[in-house]
């Protein structure tokens, strides 16, 4: 009999249990989720238990958390819930999956002589350029690791630690894929590509424009910027219209597994920086002075990134199989759809051009 009662407990989903029936976080479903169970409050907050303050403060006054973090204003931050529910158990888990999927892509190219089929136009800028976009994911990493601590609830706090984390992350599948390279090709180093990312006039703007977003100081303005403009203009057309669409049309059997991981990671970001820019502008109190602030972000940093990719226009189309025309059409179309997706409007002249 007890054992029948256990397994029956055992059987209880979350808020079945009358012993769980009081419930601090409003799920956004009819019951919490294993992700809102473990995110939310993790983080303090004077807005929903310190109601004596915060314990601890800056020399200056300042609580723990400041609300002058981001000029955007909402009724209660609490309320965002990243719609993908990334937490550290999935996370690691896809971030093992990549690597065993890089890890089998190598060991395939070198057991079954795959590199022998590469494109040796294709190998010419590997050697080149292949390992440069490093430097864009780990300059939006320091940025990140940054602003992350400002964020005013667990839930955008955590989605900003994750984002660094993947951007490191991909930076390095890049630099160890030149290690791979310079085994099998030679020539490959990291320290020409660092030359390239500091001198070559092509790759300046990109650096000017990662160098400008180290200025952001406003954690929000930094979801909207890296989110809906500069990863799915920039960052896509590094990681799948050049990376990836080159790869697979030379033949490369390794960075198409590369690449296609960094492009689901960076599709997770952007889904949480629409649901960020949603619930910033449908605000039911703040909602059209966050609009007004949201529009000015695009409308300042579209032009700038929209020049880094055209400086880009012959890293592309020197390298094979790559058209950098077809390439700037589809980023640009495809940000257009993101941007109407946050209920924003993709129309302006700034952020199409």
């Amino acid at each position: 009999m007890a054992g029948e009662i256990r397994a029956g407990e055992r059987r209880q989903r979350r808020g079945e249990d009358p012993e769980r029936q009081f419930q601090w976080v409003v799920p956004a479903g009819r019951k919490a989720s294993i992700y809102e169970d473990l995110t939310l409050d993790t983080q303090p907050s004077v807005h929903r238990f310190l109601k004596s303050g915060y314990h601890c403060s800056f020399a200056d006054g300042r609580g723990t958390w400041d609300d002058a973090s981001t000029a955007l204003d909402v009724v209660t931050w609490s309320a965002f819930r990243d719609p993908n529910e990334l937490w550290e158990r999935p996370y690691y888990q896809q971030g093992a999956q990549c690597e065993r999927e890089i890890d089998a892509a190598v060991e395939s190219a070198r057991s079954q002589g795959l590199y022998a089929d590469v494109d040796p136009d294709w190998v010419a800028f590997l050697r080149r350029d292949g390992q440069v976009p490093a430097f864009v994911e780990h300059g939006i990493w320091a940025i990140a690791t940054r602003r992350s601590r400002a964020a005013l609830s667990d839930a955008l706090t955590h989605g900003i630690v994750l984002y660094a984390a993947i951007k490191q992350r991909q930076a390095q599948a890049l630099v160890i894929e030149g290690m791979d390279l310079d085994d099998a090709f030679g020539d490959v180093t990291i320290e020409a590509a660092r030359e390239r990312w500091l001198r070559e006039p092509a790759w300046q703007d990109a650096r000017r424009l990662v160098e400008r977003m180290g200025t952001i100081r406003d954690w929000g303005e930094l979801i909207v910027v890296a989110g809906l403009v500069v990863e799915p203009l920039l960052g896509v057309l590094l990681r799948r219209e050049l990376l990836l669409r080159g790869a697979l049309r030379a033949a490369d059997p390794v960075t198409p597994a590369i690449a296609r991981n960094a492009q689901r990671e960076g599709a997770w970001w952007q889904d949480f920086a629409v649901a960020f820019a949603r619930f910033a502008v449908q605000d039911p109190e703040h909602g059209a002075a966050n609009r007004v602030l949201v529009d000015g972000w695009l409308e300042a940093w579209t032009p700038e990134t929209l020049a880094a990719v055209d400086a880009l226009e012959p890293i592309l189309d020197g390298a094979p199989g790559t058209s950098f025309a077809d390439a700037r059409a589809a980023v640009v179309a495809d940000q257009r759809e993101l941007v109407a997706a946050a209920t924003l409007d993709p129309a302006r002249p700034a952020v199409v051009a």
